[in-house]
C-alpha cells in the first residue's frame, strides 16, 4: 500500500507500509513482492524487513518468505482485547482501509 504516489517518505511511514501490504489474503511474500506493493526500493525494502524480522514484527520462513510475526500479532490481539471485540475483524465490519 502506497503512502504517496511515489512511495512512503518518512521510515515510519515506509514500515507501516511494509506491514500493511500483509493486510492482503497472500499469507507470504517475498522482498520483491513487498517492494512492488509499497513503492520501496528493493535495497531499502530489504533493510527493513530484515530489521523488522529481527524486532519480531515479521518472520521469515523456509523459503525466505515473509509472513507477520509474533509482535505485530500481539499488538491486534492486545486492541481486539482492549476495544473488547473477540469476533470478526475491521475488514469483516467492512470498515473501509486507510491509506
Amino acid at each position: 500500500m502506497k503512502c504517496a504516489e511515489q512511495g512512503p517518505s518518512s521510515v515510519v511511514a515506509r514500515v507501516v507500509a511494509i506491514l500493511s501490504s500483509f493486510a492482503h489474503e497472500k499469507a507470504d511474500l517475498g522482498i520483491s513482492e513487498i517492494s512492488r506493493e509499497t513503492g520501496l526500493a528493493l535495497s531499502t525494502t530489504h533493510r527493513l524487513v530484515i530489521e523488522l524480522t529481527r524486532c519480531g514484527a515479521l518472520d521469515k520462513n523456509l523459503h525466505h518468505r515473509y509472513t507477520v510475526g509474533p509482535k505485530v500479532a500481539d499488538l491486534a490481539y492486545a486492541i481486539r482485547r482492549r476495544s473488547g471485540r473477540t469476533g470478526p475483524t475491521a475488514q469483516e465490519h467492512d470498515r473501509p482501509a486507510v491509506d
